[in-house]
């Protein structure tokens, strides 16, 4: 006992001296904790990376496993896992692929169409500004009103040259920024492939640095929160995923259908948008409304029931089933959920409190059922320990 008190005593000094030190010298330790933080950001991002690819990865390695192992039992094999890798980089380099070619000629037609309106009702426009009584000579009187002759060439080539300065060194600023951002995400992505490859043998050594430190019923609590989150986050991030594939290729199909223009812009956009909850359905729609009103209203109105349509059959057949049950949460919790990570973070708070408030719902729920199973059985070992009571012998019975 007087061991455990000198630790804690000597515990209680050294973090005192430690605050101390912090307290006065807080810009010292800033500076430490910032580059520590900058030192240990590649890794952390490597972490998410590797977080996020596992998911697809995983999934394709099952297949393959499926496919070579069909009448025997499935090998860890490293080979097996880098092919999986491999083929999920190339998975995703074909969906942005696909996405780029079918996104940028609509940008394109998109942009060069809203030109072309402006410029058609820009004389409309201004014939209207000066029916309502504002004159814009005043921009035709403003440039004329300059006096080139007063104008100091000596001062203008100095600013010139002030402004190039200043440009070469945001310039130079912008290079070296860009250069450390590309390293950083160099360094990230090999560290999440050395982690994808070799999971199982840092997920074993990380336990093992967790059981050394704490107590078996602490260690298996904290193990059990990591494997459900990991759970819970890769269940919800797989079901969007192809849930939002499913409603751009969907969109594609009924818009092309009914020739309405910009089909595979607003199939991109909606299949991106479709990861914000609530929010996502509303801003596709009204951004493909909008760039088709410029072109033809009665297009706009089709497009806007075309795209409730199909809106209405992936929520009611489709989103069900692929993400509904993924992640386990009622709907009243999903909207809180977007709420309150709207409020707090915006976009993403709006995507990933939901698997967050699915992961705390399911602790909550196992700590409730747990407290209530002790209840059950304390109620039941009372039930044991006292006896009922023999009713020869309670007071007032015919025998006293």
């Amino acid at each position: 006992m007087e061991r455990q008190d000198r630790r804690f005593a000597a515990l209680l000094v050294f973090g005192g001296i430690a605050f101390y030190f912090g307290l006065t010298h807080f810009n010292t330790v800033g500076r430490w904790a910032g580059g520590l933080v900058g030192l240990c950001t590649p890794v952390l991002i490597g972490g998410v990376i590797a977080f996020l690819l596992n998911v697809p990865m995983t999934a394709i390695e099952n297949g393959l496993k499926k496919l070579l192992y069909r009448h025997r039992p499935a090998k860890a094999n490293k080979g097996l896992r880098l092919l999986s890798l491999i083929l999920t980089f190339v998975c995703i380099l074909v969906v942005v692929a696909l996405a780029v070619l079918m996104l940028i000629p609509e940008l394109r037609k998109s942009i060069m169409s809203v030109i072309a309106q402006i410029q058609q009702s820009l004389p409309a426009l201004l014939d209207w500004l000066y029916s309502i009584g504002i004159d814009t000579t005043w921009m035709e009187q403003q440039l004329a009103a300059i006096d080139y002759n007063a104008i100091d060439f000596k001062e203008l080539a100095g600013q010139m040259i002030t402004g190039a300065s200043n440009m070469l060194g945001t310039l130079v600023g912008v290079v070296s920024a860009t250069v450390s951002v590309l390293g950083n995400a160099l360094f990230s992505t090999v560290i999440a492939l050395y982690i994808l490859i070799d999971k199982e043998n840092l997920s074993r050594q990380c336990r093992k640095l967790l059981y050394a430190f704490v107590s078996p019923a602490v260690g298996d609590q904290v193990w059990h929160v990591g494997s459900l989150i990991r759970e819970v986050f890769g269940k919800f991030l797989g079901g969007q995923s192809i849930e939002s594939c499913l409603l751009g290729f969907l969109m594609f199909l009924a818009l092309s259908a009914f020739r309405i223009p910009y089909a595979s812009l607003i199939a991109v956009l909606t299949a991106v948008c479709a990861f914000i909850p609530y929010i996502g359905a509303f801003l596709s729609c009204g951004i493909g409304v909008a760039l088709i009103l410029l072109v033809d209203p009665l297009q706009a109105i089709l497009c806007l029931v075309v795209y409730q349509v199909v809106q209405f059959i992936e929520n009611q057949f489709i989103y069900p089933h692929v993400v509904g049950s993924s992640v386990g949460l009622e709907p009243l919790w999903t909207i809180i959920a977007v709420l309150v990570g709207g409020a707090a973070f915006g976009v993403l708070g709006m995507i990933f409190f939901i698997p967050v408030m699915a992961v705390v719902y399911t602790l909550l729920k196992e700590t409730v059922n747990a407290r209530i199973e002790r209840q059950k059985a304390a109620a039941a070992a009372a039930d044991i320990l006292v006896p009922p009571a023999d009713p020869e012998t309670e007071p007032g019975s015919p025998d006293q």
